[in-house]
């Protein structure tokens, strides 16, 4: 059984026994992230590669026909950085702390 975003899982179900490594939480919990598609990254942190420059990714232009998925990340002092998703990637734990402290 998938988790579908949007889908209730109490609606799924056809027994009262589970399949193994399904959790209905995470379901609700956990946002998904597509990266085939660029789907789900709008408000995410990201950091710019060769840059290191963090911020939050404030539109995606989704990929279509081959084509990559662009992503528009704002830092802290106003600019932007445009790109390619493969230009970016998830910050580690301490450049999260660092960015939401600041």
């Amino acid at each position: 059984m998938r988790c579908v975003p949007g889908a209730n899982p109490q609606h799924a179900r056809h027994s009262d026994i589970e399949p193994a490594g399904f959790f209905r939480t995470l379901c609700l919990m956990g946002k998904t992230k597509i990266p085939a598609t660029g789907e789900g990254y709008l408000g995410e942190i990201m950091v710019h590669r060769l840059t290191r420059a963090i911020g939050v990714v404030e539109n995606v232009i989704e990929a279509k026909a081959g084509w990559t998925p662009q992503l528009v990340v704002k830092l802290k002092d106003g600019s932007v950085k445009k790109g390619k998703l493969s230009d970016f990637r998830d910050p580690s734990g301490n450049e999260r702390e660092k960015f939401s402290a600041a």
